[in-house]
């Protein structure tokens, strides 16, 4: 698997959003590099608990933001975070069997869904929010 980096690629232009989702990116690395052959440093296991924890937090977060602002795609938006939390879900399983190859697949699919993600829906996302945000100011 290749290394998975933050860059200003991913950026979606609201601050909050953008703080997390660069500290996803370290977390899925955190992950990648424990999955590396010959790294004996531990296992992936504790990393993987926090990106899941991690992932879970940021949708929440998300997820009171579009509330907050009647974002109107809430419900898409949230299938789209249902599906990444079932990816998060098989890479974890992927680790409890103990399948070095099947985890580096999983691992590289979600990190793959994760992109994809930022790159439309929370652009989309963000995009409403800064709307939002001068629709209040003028009113």
């Amino acid at each position: 698997m290749t290394r998975v980096e933050w860059s200003s690629e991913h950026l979606v232009f609201s601050p909050p959003l953008d703080s997390d989702h660069r500290k996803l990116f370290e977390q899925i690395e955190k992950v990648r590099r424990a999955l590396e052959p010959g790294e004996t440093a531990h296992e992936p296991g504790l990393d993987l608990w926090r990106l899941s924890r991690m992932l879970s937090m940021h949708f929440a977060s998300e997820e009171r933001l579009m509330r907050e602002s009647r974002y109107p795609a809430l419900k898409w938006h949230r299938r789209q975070h249902q599906a990444g939390l079932n990816k998060m879900g098989r890479v974890r399983q992927a680790a409890r069997l103990d399948s070095g190859e099947r985890l580096d697949a999983r691992l590289e699919q979600f990190a793959s869904w994760f992109k994809d993600h930022i790159h439309l829906a929370d652009r989309m996302l963000a995009a409403h929010l800064r709307n939002d945000q001068r629709e209040r100011l003028v009113s």
